[in-house]
């Protein structure tokens, strides 16, 4: 058939009718089901191929011009996205299994929506607790998520029992896949008891001189600043970059030493912030990695890890650290694939960043509040001093017994937790009743810790800083043992009648922080020795509500630059 017998064919209404209809049976009987974010590029390259290939039919087989058979040939990839789009939006807007729940209109549509909300100002967290405030404990903020801001809904997804598992987003960084991104329960499992030999309180032990070392470092690099104030958000990054380098790859990164920000550091940052903004179009990603020029930065990041740990196979210390422990599993394996080498480079990037953005983080939150609360910092310091005069040279064991730290490190923790918007999860095929709630099939879930723990409903003025309410005071936590700031790996229920201790601590859950008390003894370690050799001040020109303005959501917690000034105490 010639193109002149061809031409009047082509533009009647049933071939487009046939291509618009071909889009929307793909859309329900493939697009619909199952995950596609890991196929995006094929899906890309596959439907850029079609268009050629059919345009190339028509020149060679048809005697078609090129111009002419090109044209045809993007008319009808415009009719099959449209039948594509048009049934997605119709299905998202009238028919899927959560249009009961309550939420704006463009959340149904399109993921676009938390999208924006998530980039507009990095303050996913703050825009997710005003959805709460507006539609309720469950708000849909996504075509097929919803976030949870109910209690009893906690226990059951992130039970150690729950059915809950890890949702799409976890395939962010594929290929890499570090134990935190791990999906398969048993695989984590497996992964897990390597990592948790490199966190036990023997190894702890064991890392404590060099927590010592650099805190000592971070001390000096205060004393240098004389009379100037400190941007501690900084100083807190390279301490806690510095020892977790050590920990990892062998070896500093010396921020401490230079004053100066690694670019290792730099590149994390930014990647953690890109991340966030597309981390509900998670299939944006394969197609980014895999596009030259797009991918510059992820491609030398990657190599530039990969050096590293070669670099530290090569070369390895004199004393045990965690990476130690992480090349003695991979050695162990039988037959080590390509991909188990590229899951201990993802493992060493996991230790860098996940031990050092939230403990940097989190430092810098707990000494916003100590500085923005003189009364509570001095009560803090009465312990820490007391504490100082029966011991000359502070122990982890020793530090995580001083209840009033704790109580201040908790609090903090509570207002500004390490991961603000929650952790995703998705429920299972069947879906699941959690009382009188049917939670339907292949949901995804996220509990917003941020919205949780300032809500009145589980703490009593909750946007305050009390942190009696952890020790003397426990009537003011409402419901305790939603309180899991390191995932679920510590909640709280009160003890009736306890004379010393307000609240009996259990762990449970199967994906809790395996780095949390590495974490706590930087926290306490630093807290401690900076209030004993330092009175801590704000600016004079200090802006209370900057800093609260300044957080971000990047995935984890991201303080604001936090301006303080030191002064030496003659003790």
């Amino acid at each position: 058939m010639g193109f002149v017998h061809l031409a009047p064919l082509l533009g009647t209404m049933s071939t487009t009718q046939l291509f618009f209809l071909l889009g929307i049976l793909t859309h329900l009987l493939y697009f619909r089901h199952g995950e596609w974010d890991l196929y995006a590029f094929h899906l890309l390259i596959s439907f850029c191929s079609a268009q050629i290939l059919l345009a190339a039919y028509f020149v060679a087989c048809e005697g078609i011009a090129y111009a002419q058979a090109w044209s045809f040939s993007i008319k009808v990839s415009i009719f099959f996205l449209s039948g594509v789009y048009i049934s997605l939006l119709t299905y998202r807007a009238a028919f899927h299994r959560l249009n009961r729940f309550p939420g704006p209109l463009a959340a149904r549509l399109s993921n676009l929506y938390i999208t924006i909300l998530s980039v507009k100002r990095f303050q996913r967290h703050r825009e997710i607790m005003r959805l709460h405030k507006r539609y309720g404990d469950i708000v849909r903020v996504g075509p097929s998520e919803l976030s949870i801001n109910d209690p009893a809904l906690f226990h059951s997804i992130h039970s150690k029992s729950s059915t809950f598992t890890k949702g799409p987003w976890y395939n962010l960084m594929h290929p890499v896949v570090s134990l935190h991104m791990i999906r398969d329960h048993e695989e984590h499992s497996r992964r897990r008891k390597i990592w948790d030999k490199g966190f036990s309180s023997k190894a702890l032990r064991e890392y404590e001189p060099r927590v010592a070392l650099y805190t000592e470092q971070l001390l000096k690099r205060i004393v240098c600043s004389g009379n100037q104030t400190v941007n501690v958000t900084a100083l807190f990054n390279y301490y806690s970059f510095d020892v977790m380098g050590d920990l990892a790859f062998g070896r500093s990164f010396n921020m401490l030493r230079d004053g100066a920000a690694h670019k290792y550091m730099k590149s994390s940052h930014d990647n953690m912030l890109t991340a966030t903004a597309f981390s509900h179009l998670v299939w944006i990603f394969p197609i980014v990695k895999k596009i030259p020029g797009l991918n510059y930065e992820h491609v030398r990041l990657q190599k530039w890890l990969t050096e590293q740990v070669e670099q530290r196979r090569q070369s390895p210390p004199t004393t045990p650290d965690i990476f130690s422990w992480l090349l003695n599993g991979f050695e162990n394996l039988d037959c080590p694939t390509p991909q188990d080498e590229v899951n201990l480079v993802g493992d060493a990037h996991l230790v860098v960043v996940a031990g050092s953005d939230l403990t940097a983080a989190s430092i810098t939150c707990l000494f916003y509040q100590l500085a923005l609360h003189p009364r509570i910092m001095a009560k803090l310091v009465t312990e820490i001093d007391q504490f100082y005069t029966k011991y000359e040279h502070p122990s982890h064991q020793g530090l995580s017994k001083l209840e009033y730290l704790n109580a201040c490190i908790d609090e903090s923790l509570r207002l500004y937790p390490p991961v603000p918007s929650g952790l995703q999860r998705i429920s299972s095929p069947q879906g699941c009743h959690v009382g009188d709630l049917y939670i339907p099939g292949n949901t995804i879930v996220q509990i917003p810790s941020y919205a949780m723990y300032r809500d009145a409903k589980n703490f009593t003025l909750p946007n305050d800083f009390i942190p009696e309410r952890w020790t003397t005071r426990p009537e003011l936590t409402r419901d305790s043992s939603i309180y899991a700031p390191f995932s679920i790996g510590r909640i709280y229920f009160p003890l009736i009648g306890s004379k010393n201790s307000s609240f009996l601590i259990i762990r449970v859950g199967s994906y809790s922080c395996v780095g949390k008390q590495l974490g706590l003894m930087e926290l306490r370690f630093v807290t401690s020795q900076i209030l004993k050799h330092f009175n801590v001040n704000l600016p004079n020109d200090f802006d209370p509500n900057q800093f609260p303005d300044g957080v971000k959501d990047g995935l984890t917690i991201v303080a604001p630059d936090l301006n303080l000034a030191f002064t030496r105490r003659h003790c």
